[in-house]
This record gives structure tokens, C-alpha cells and sequence, in this order.
């Protein structure tokens, strides 16, 4: 098969890039050992898309095609111009591993639904009503005309059949996996170069992600605020990117009496997030909506205690390795970081739970499934070919 994967989002500090980045690899990789091995096997041909050179260093290992389009995500020469340069490449079928599909390719392709966000939590946009046109013009069309859609969990294949009409047949869950970057090493150890690098210098509640309305995040400052009045002697570590379009968080966030318990960290390396996890005290996911929960994974992986939100995502990702609260319910949220934070036998317990839990979620299998899919869909479409031309 002659695959193309649209990797214009790797490398980036989202979680959408993460799993594009980590998938990528593992299926570059696997594809590679596979090809070499003695057994023979025939390698499948890929011809990988990035935005600039720099993105693209990292995989010319591979010895696949790379091709620079200069076309950012989201932009309208996605739409118009990187149609015609996916076409010149005669693929058998194009991986989108996010919605942005360019609305008028009609070549055979499958996409990657992470979430409904910008359905349920459209946000905030500089041109309102045309961003949310333009957002349901490419969802729709990503859907309509992809051979299948791959989600990220069953919470959010549930959440496509309750807002979108497709056959359920169409939609397989494959679920991410951790970057072996992030293990459990010794809590004291971590937390000495974690004081030494960021200025940290008390037990903390961390939180791993961007800054959207969504990500709830000033409840959850108005929730430490409060463990703070109850006598806990703590930091809050915010790593991760504020979104420009949400410059209010940020004030709402220190709109508290503690501000200056808190410590903004902004995106750091895999390394150092490495050791921020495994020194922190709990981490904490607030969020009023996942489709997955890559950062609450990673935690876990590290063997970090989580108490996290109560909705369908986080349940199916995180099991009984989590406590968890009602994002909308301030004394709901506090009471539940109380009573963990007043209890190490608990933090101990989740934190051996949540080990076990990171060991059913990896990266070699998500591949495997993604490829099998891959395999499914061209064979479909000859089959299909071949029966038109018999009839005909």
C-alpha cells in the first residue's frame, strides 16, 4: 500500500500532536523492523506530509518520501492547495490524524476524530460565526467522506452517533498510548531537581495541558484556594501553553487569595515533564470534557496519584486507577482533594493502581490496529472496484 500521512501538527505541545508524533513513529518503525526482518514481509510505502523542514528532521530515518507542503493546519490553503499535492503522490489512502480535512478532496482517505470540543465547547473565536461554519463544513465532510473514522475512545464514538448521522460500522476505537519518556522514577529525587530547575519548593497539585475553557482550570485554582484556607501547605504547577484565544483564563486563574502559591511553567521538555509528574503530590485534571486523556495517561505511567473529572472519557481511560469529582461542583472538587491529600494510605494505593492501569494503553498496539485498518480499507475499495468492473 501507498499510505500518506498528514503529519503537519507533529511536534507540537498538544495532545493532538503527541498522538500524531508518537503514532507516527511507532507505525514508521514498525513498518521499518518489519521490512528487515528475516521473515521477509513486504514493507508498506509512505509518503509523509510536514508544514516546514525543520518538523520533518526527525523522520527522515525512516527513508520514506517527504514531502514539504508549507501549509499550516487550519489555514484556507489547506483547503485549496494541498488537495492537488496530495493527489500528484497516487495514494492508496490518505491518514488525516485530526478533523482539518480539506473539504473538497475526494480521494480515498480515514481520519482521526479526537473529541466533539468544538462541537460542545465551541469557545471563542475572532470571527465568531464564520470559524463555526467553517468548523462544521470540515467536520461534516471529514465524517461524510472518510472510508473510516478512527476515535480515540468509546466516550467519544458515542458522542459522533448522538450529533452526527453515520453508520456506527464506520467508526472503530483505537485507543492512544505513552511515550516510554515518562516513568516512575524516585519521588525525592525528582522533586530536589524539580526544586532546583523551576523554583518549587512545597508539595504540589500539577496540572499538564493547555489553557482552554474547557480545561476548567480556574475552578481548579478556586479549589486549592480553598485547601489552602483548610491548612495544606502547597503549590499549584500549571505547565503547559496558554491559548491566546483565552486570555482571561489567566487572570481568572490569580483572581485568588493564594495567587502567589502558583506556578505557571508554560510547555516544557518531555524530560523535565517527566520529572514534574513524578514529583508531584497528585495530579489533577479538571476538565469539563476529553476525548481521551493522554496527559492523565502519562501520570499514571509515572505512577503519580490522579483525581480527575467525573465524565465518560476519563471513566473509560482511567478506571478505578483515579478518584474523581463533578467539574461543576467547587465543594464537590475540594472535598475530593481533601480527603485524598488528608490520606497517603489512599495517594499510595491510587498511585499502584494507576501503574496498572498505564500498562493496557501503548503505542506498538494502537499501530498495529491503525495499520490493520489502513490494510481493511484499500481492500475494501479493490474489492469494490473489481465487483463494478465484473458487473460491467
Amino acid at each position: 500500500m501507498k499510505i500518506g500521512l498528514d503529519l503537519r501538527m507533529a511536534g507540537g505541545g498538544s495532545g493532538i500532536a503527541r498522538y500524531i508524533s508518537d503514532l507516527s513513529h511507532e507505525i514508521l518503525s514498525q513498518d521499518s523492523a518489519k521490512g528487515g526482518s528475516a521473515s521477509g514481509g513486504k514493507k508498506n510505502q509512505y509518503v509523509l506530509f510536514f508544514r516546514d523542514t525543520e518538523q520533518s528532521e526527525d523522520y527522515k530515518q525512516f527513508g520514506q518520501k517527504i514531502v514539504i507542503t508549507g501549509i499550516r493546519h487550519y489555514s484556507l490553503a489547506e483547503q485549496l492547495r494541498l488537495p492537488e499535492i496530495l493527489k500528484k503522490e497516487n495514494l492508496d489512502l490518505v491518514h488525516f490524524p485530526h478533523f482539518n480535512v480539506p473539504i473538497f478532496y475526494r480521494q480515498p482517505f480515514v481520519v482521526t476524530i479526537h473529541d466533539l470540543t468544538h462541537t460542545l465547547f465551541p469557545g471563542k473565536k475572532p470571527s465568531h460565526f464564520f470559524h463555526r461554519l467553517a468548523y462544521y463544513m470540515v467536520f461534516n465532510a471529514a465524517i461524510t467522506n472518510s472510508k473510516k473514522i478512527i476515535t480515540v475512545s468509546e466516550s467519544t464514538k458515542k458522542q459522533i452517533l448522538q450529533h452526527f448521522r453515520v453508520d456506527e460500522k464506520k467508526i472503530l476505537v483505537v485507543y492512544e498510548g505513552h511515550n516510554q519518556a515518562y516513568k516512575m522514577l524516585g519521588k525525592d529525587e525528582a522533586f530536589q531537581q524539580v526544586s532546583k530547575k523551576f523554583n518549587i519548593n512545597k508539595p504540589y497539585l500539577l496540572y499538564v495541558g493547555v489553557w482552554r475553557r474547557y480545561k476548567n482550570l480556574p475552578m481548579l485554582a478556586k479549589a486549592f484556594d480553598r485547601l489552602l484556607d483548610q491548612g495544606f501547605d502547597l503549590q499549584l504547577v500549571l505547565a503547559g501553553s496558554p491559548d491566546p484565544n483565552y486570555p482571561e483564563i489567566k487572570s481568572q486563574i490569580t483572581d485568588i487569595r493564594n495567587q502567589n502559591r502558583i506556578k505557571m511553567l508554560g510547555r516544557v521538555s518531555d524530560e523535565d515533564l517527566n520529572l514534574l509528574y513524578n514529583a508531584a503530590e497528585l495530579f489533577v485534571l479538571p476538565s469539563l470534557m476529553e476525548g481521551f486523556g493522554l496527559t492523565a495517561l502519562e501520570a499514571s505511567a509515572c505512577g503519580v496519584p490522579i483525581a480527575c473529572s467525573d465524565i465518560p472519557a476519563l471513566r473509560e481511560v482511567l478506571g478505578q486507577g483515579a478518584e474523581y469529582f463533578d467539574p461543576n461542583n467547587l465543594e464537590n472538587m475540594t472535598d475530593v482533594l481533601f480527603s485524598l491529600l488528608k490520606r497517603p494510605e489512599r495517594l499510595e494505593e491510587l498511585a499502584n493502581l494507576a501503574l496498572k492501569r498505564a500498562d493496557l494503553f501503548n503505542w506498538k498496539k494502537a499501530a498495529e490496529e491503525t495499520v490493520e485498518i489502513y490494510s481493511t480499507s484499500v481492500s475494501a475499495m479493490l474489492n469494490l472496484i473489481q465487483h463494478l468492473k465484473t458487473r460491467s
